[in-house]
């Protein structure tokens, strides 16, 4: 007997969502849009930025040691987010967040006028992420519905595609024609309007303490030793959204043709999004992942023959295919575990153990870039050994 294709199609969308994930889902589509406007062009803002004073491999040095320096501040701070998360609630947290996301933004391009503003930029980023990510992740594994995560993740992952399809075009004809101080009013702007779906209803949570020291000391004990392991892996996720980015720059030659790439990438992509979704809640999560995982090495060193606009967009067209296949089924079992245990404890570890990998991924990167010049297939190379330790990932 044929599958009924309107059943087929009605098993890939999530149907139980709870009130707090439907504004989550808007309020982070709001938001989407707005960072997918300037997001792809952040490192590519500052490359030229830096590329004015230095030469390529300075310039990548400097993009490395800022994104660093956020990262190792961020380590520390994220336990401090998560005790702000507890003590003053989910929204509240995402909401303050986002305004020290629009300090990114007039940092950036304050240091247009000084580059003595990138330290403010620097300080900005690390609390965003710190009152951002925690909040995020916990909000989303507490009133997900068990047995729809991956529907839940991929259904919201396939919009905020859709927002990203239109986002970099966007951004890309705002900056062509208009400048980055035009974009960057129209997406803080975007920002705010973000937080207005969580907060016209209260949030009703219970003031909890969490404890600093204990998190830090839960990433390193044995028993986690190879869940931390599976998380370095992440490490390849910083190459992806910024040594990458700026390689396709380079290629497209402009800020619209960059644009153009990662849509029409994103959304060739999206069409098989939620497909996976599906699968992540009905078949062996093991599985996609190991097929992700080996299909996602080899889009890395097929980056090396990526010489054309068109080669450029069927590789990033892959990437994104293969890297959700690895996602989808991690978040999902993350998210799982976090409602059978505690959602905080769960969540910072996942922060601070990826932040650990990508960390380590820069400074493997300015060591690259000391021995290659620019070095952009080593870069490449490693982007793909960090993707291998996604294998010692265990889902339940």
């Amino acid at each position: 007997m044929m599958p009924n294709p309107l059943n087929l199609v009605q098993s890939l969308f999530a149907h139980r969502l709870t009130r707090q994930v439907r504004e989550l889902w808007t309020s982070t589509l709001i938001l989407d849009l707005a960072v997918s406007m300037v997001t792809i062009f952040e490192p590519v803002f500052l490359f030229v930025l830096f590329s004015r004073y230095y030469d390529l491999k300075s310039t990548l040095e400097l993009i490395s040691m800022f994104y660093l320096a956020i990262y190792l501040a961020y380590f520390f701070v994220v336990p401090l987010g998560a005790k702000f998360a507890k003590w003053f609630g989910y929204e509240n947290s995402i909401a303050i967040a986002s305004l020290f996301q629009i300090g990114i933004y007039f940092s950036l391009f304050a240091a247009n006028h000084s580059l003595l503003f990138i330290y403010s930029a620097i300080v900005a980023y690390i609390i965003a992420k710190a009152l951002y990510w925690p909040a995020f992740h916990s909000n989303f594994a507490r009133f997900s519905t068990d047995g729809e995560q991956g529907r839940e993740i991929s259904n919201l992952w396939a919009l905020e595609s859709f927002v990203y399809v239109m986002g970099p075009v966007l951004g890309g004809l705002i900056i062509e024609f208009f400048g980055f101080r035009v974009l960057f009013i129209i997406v803080s702007a975007l920002i705010l309007v973000s937080n207005i779906p969580m907060l016209v209803t209260k949030e009703v949570f219970e003031v909890r303490p969490f404890p600093y020291w204990p998190a830090i000391k839960r990433l390193f004990a044995r028993e986690n030793l190879k869940q931390l392991a599976a998380r370095l892996g992440y490490g390849e996720e910083w190459i992806y959204l910024v040594i990458w980015p700026i390689f396709m720059y380079l290629i497209a030659e402009d800020y619209l043709g960059l644009g153009l790439i990662s849509a029409t990438s994103t959304f060739l992509a999206t069409l098989l999004l939620l497909f996976i979704g599906r699968l992540t809640d009905k078949s062996n999560k093991q599985r996609i992942l190991r097929l992700g995982t080996i299909f996602y090495f080899f889009g890395w060193l097929l980056k090396i023959l990526a010489r054309t606009p068109v080669g450029v967009l069927i590789l990033d067209t892959y990437s994104r295919v293969a890297k959700n296949s690895i996602s989808l089924p991690v978040v999902a079992s993350i998210y799982r575990d976090a409602q059978k245990s505690s959602v905080m404890n769960t969540i910072v570890f996942f922060e601070m153990s990826l932040v650990i990998g990508k960390v380590l991924a820069i400074i493997l990167c300015l060591v690259l870039l000391q021995l290659f010049s620019p070095g952009w297939n080593s870069l490449f190379i490693l982007g793909g050994f960090f993707t291998l330790l996604y294998l010692f990932f265990k889902l339940k």
